[in-house]
């Protein structure tokens, strides 16, 4: 009897058990343990991680140490005015442009110097009056070895497409010797362009062996397709100079031949050389727009 009574207590504790069970909703699933109602869900939004820093190459000049123009990080244009400036022309009038310039971290000048902007008068996106910009530089028995990066944009300073036939800009090294009359084309090279930005620049090179026994005149002459022209990081280096080799590499694909002169030229070396020199106290200097 007592065995009997025994037997039931425990038959009504398991039910007693199995009906707790079920009215507290355990359950097999090892997921739903100790989770709050889907309402009541903690926020799961986590801040954005902040990209990784990327490293930029940053030099303290624009061109080599052994540049021979004076002037490649275009410093002294609306400054000062002498052998070795930057001057700019209108090639119906000669009349005087100056550039605008600007320091573009993002160009191929990088932080060591400024890019100069080529903004005629009046210019639209399709049509713009011609203009020469030239600089002088020490010659000397060479070789030498010319490059620059050429950028192009609308006249709201949009990047747009550079034509490479030589219908938005040609480049050359005038020889300035009084019994020759030379000049040397610098080409784009393929497969040189760096786009920064949305920016794409060309490189133009050229690789002289002739002497320039009394110097020369880069020369960047612009077409009439409208738009602005961007330069940054001219340079003419010569093997003459043997201490900080120059950047350019003496590939002979980029020899360029002698030609003439054309009168342009010949006309923009001339009002060169007629500018008189202006100096400027460096407390009157013109501050730059960085970008």
């Amino acid at each position: 009897m007592k065995d009997k009574a025994m037997k039931l207590s425990l038959i009504a504790c398991a039910a007693l058990l199995a009906s707790f069970a079920v009215g507290c909703g355990t359950s097999d699933d090892s997921t739903d343990q100790g989770q709050p109602p889907a309402g009541d869900q903690p926020p799961t939004d986590q801040p954005a991680k902040p990209e990784p820093r990327k490293l930029v190459d940053g030099t303290q000049m624009s061109t080599s140490p052994v540049n021979l123009l004076v002037d490649p990080g275009f410093g002294l244009v609306g400054q000062q005015a002498g052998v070795g400036a930057f001057f700019t022309f209108y090639d119906n009038s000669q009349e005087q442009l100056e550039l605008v310039t600007q320091i573009d971290s993002r160009s191929p000048a990088g932080f060591g110097g400024a890019v100069a902007l080529v903004k005629p008068a009046g210019a639209t996106d399709k049509k713009s009056e011609p203009v020469m910009v030239m600089t002088s530089f020490l010659g000397g028995q060479g070789p030498f070895h010319a490059q620059v990066w050429i950028s192009k944009s609308d006249v709201k300073g949009n990047p747009v497409d550079l034509p490479l036939d030589g219908s938005a800009v040609k480049i050359s090294i005038a020889a300035d010797s009084p019994d020759s009359n030379t000049a040397f084309d610098l080409k784009p090279v393929d497969g040189a362009s760096r786009t920064f930005g949305g920016r794409t620049w060309t490189l133009y090179k050229a690789g002289i062996t002739s002497p320039l026994t009394y110097g020369g005149f880069f020369v960047l002459h612009t077409g009439s397709k409208g738009g602005f022209i961007h330069i940054a990081a001219p340079e003419v280096t010569s093997d003459q100079i043997q201490v900080g080799q120059a950047v350019l590499s003496r590939n002979t694909t980029f020899l360029a031949s002698a030609r003439s002169r054309t009168a342009l030229e010949s006309a923009g070396i001339a009002k060169y050389k007629s500018i008189k020199p202006k100096l400027v106290p460096a407390s009157q200097t013109k501050p730059r727009v960085a970008f």
